[in-house]
């Protein structure tokens, strides 16, 4: 037996706001729970315990990465039972929450176990949760959640009005102030070097040239500086460098001049980060001289007004619609590449004047006829395994469908066993009613049979959770994506839009030898993968 722990902590938590913690009270005192309730019930005395933790996530959705780590397990069956504090650690979504407490782990065998609702589904035998308790709960967890949202919001607006930092981390350049976690003061360490690139940038140095000067100073990145700081919530790279994106981000922060800017975006849906959308200037809260300048104004705007000039001008007409327009990038260094038009025709190369430039960048020479002819080729052999992809996946569906048709039969034989045993045990109650047999004899009987039933649908059991393993895992969008590259096997021209819809980018590397890297969805590529696998042996 597997037990699964489910713990969460909302983004509304203090610690995690602040962003002071790797890991909140909040976490700690849940596991604390969850282990007690575990070691008090013998059942789980030699059970696998696994954790699955969401830190700082709403519950009013589903898409956490912790929570979609536990699904995936309970789908693939590796998981018996889910202990969770509470209903709202769970899910803060009525309807989700009902769906998966009423359908989705009654179907998968999956016991649900919330320790302070007293709720476990060995209570509901044929696997209903909605009684009206439960119903209820979910129903004001979901309401509480939208009603602290509002707060929330109001909350950071009145602050922000105040001049008072909502944000969790301070941007590079600034601290928590010791008094008060709401004012920002200047880092006596990284607010010099945000100084050095205003400074240079207002010199003629490039972002670019900013940023190979701070590599080759070995000056700490932002994530390696919040780092030494103490922060744990900074994953460790290796590949961590200044950027000249990077530059350009901090050159462009108006917070530098000691104003507070705050609420740039608002999310759409409710407890989804990824809905985030961006609010109109005039509604940003801005406060100038909320706090300490490390910037003056007037190096500011000298800034602004070179980082101005230096963009370059959207041309329209043709160049809006070039074939390869924002696909190719230096396999070397990762910058774009730039494109040259001579008599002779159209080539890119690497200009090697990224921070981590090389000769093997300066080396590449690609004339786009070349280009084109090799991603032709692509093309036409993605075409291909598309077309085979397809056959293998239709006689897989026909090997699916005959084992599905023989577990039906099966399982209906077993229902039909099992309803024939039921009939045998009416019959033998009916014999003791009018005295035929004794009452010892009737209970024999009862034992017998009640014993080939509990067999019957111990198969019956087995057979339904192989039938639910069998299913296919080919999902309709690469069904899509197969229809529409079957008709390109015989590609002959490439134009802007088919690049658009099939290609992400394209890797060059010295030596012509190029990577594409396509807009498929990753099941599809697995299928592709396992194709161009078999091809091959």
């Amino acid at each position: 037996m597997t037990a699964a722990k489910y713990i969460r902590l909302s983004s509304a938590d203090e610690d995690i706001r602040m962003g002071d913690k790797a890991e909140s009270n909040s976490v700690v005192n849940q596991r604390k729970l969850l282990d007690c309730y575990l070691e008090s019930h013998r059942e789980f005395s030699n059970c696998t315990i696994l954790e699955f933790l969401d830190d700082g996530r709403s519950g009013t959705n589903l898409d956490r990465p912790g929570m979609r780590a536990m699904l995936d397990a309970a789908r693939r069956h590796e998981i018996d039972c889910i202990i969770v504090k509470d209903f709202s650690r769970f899910a803060r979504d009525y309807i989700e929450s009902g769906r998966y407490l009423e359908q989705v782990f009654p179907a998968l065998g999956i016991r649900f176990i919330s320790v302070n609702d007293c709720y476990d589904s060995y209570d509901f035998p044929y696997g209903t949760a909605g009684n009206i308790n439960n119903g209820l709960l979910n129903l004001i967890n979901e309401m509480y959640s939208r009603d602290l949202s509002q707060k929330s919001k109001a909350a950071k607006r009145l602050y922000a009005q105040r001049g008072q930092c909502i944000s969790a981390y301070p941007v590079y350049g600034y601290l928590k102030s010791p008094e008060d976690k709401r004012t920002w003061i200047p880092d006596p360490e990284a607010s010099p070097v945000v100084q050095r690139m205003f400074n240079w940038y207002a010199e003629g140095l490039t972002s670019t040239e900013i940023a190979k000067r701070l590599n080759e100073d070995g000056i700490p990145t932002p994530a390696q500086h919040k780092r030494a700081l103490g922060s744990k919530r900074q994953p460790e790279r290796t590949d961590n460098f200044w950027r000249a994106t990077t530059i350009g981000k901090i050159l462009r922060d108006e917070r530098y001049t000691g104003k507070l800017v705050a609420l740039k975006t608002t999310l759409s849906e409710l407890g989804n980060i990824h809905s985030a959308k961006a609010i109109e200037k005039d509604d940003w809260v801005i406060v100038p001289g909320a706090f300490e300048a490390i910037i003056s104004q007037e190096i500011f705007d000298q800034v602004q007004a070179k980082l101005e000039t230096a963009r370059p001008t959207r041309k329209l007409g043709p160049m809006k619609r070039r074939l390869f327009s924002r696909k190719l990038r230096c396999g070397h260094c990762g910058a774009a590449l730039i494109r040259h038009e001579i008599a002779q025709g159209v080539y890119y190369t690497c200009d090697g004047r990224a921070w981590n430039g090389t000769d093997d960048c300066k080396k590449i020479r690609l004339f786009e006829t070349d280009l084109i002819q090799a991603v032709l080729a692509s093309i036409r052999f993605q075409a291909q395994l598309a077309k085979k992809t397809e056959k293998r996946l239709d006689r897989k569906e026909k090997q699916i469908q005959t084992a599905q048709n023989r577990a039906q039969s099966a399982q209906q034989r077993i229902q039909k066993q099992i309803a024939q045993l039921e009939t045998r045990k009416a019959e033998a109650y009916l014999s003791y009613d009018l005295g035929e047999v004794s009452q010892s004899d009737y209970k024999n009987r009862c034992k017998k049979i009640d014993a080939a039933i509990m067999e019957q649908k111990r198969q019956l059991d087995a057979l339904e959770q192989d039938s639910g393993s069998i299913l296919p895992d080919m999902d309709t969008v690469s069904c899509e994506q197969i229809n529409s590259l079957k008709p390109l096997s015989n590609l002959r021209t490439l134009n802007r839009d088919m690049v658009e819809v099939l290609i992400h980018s394209i890797q060059i590397y010295n030596g012509n030898r190029i990577e594409i890297a396509w807009n498929f969805n990753e099941d599809y590529m697995k299928l592709l993968a396992e194709e161009d696998t078999a091809m091959r042996v």
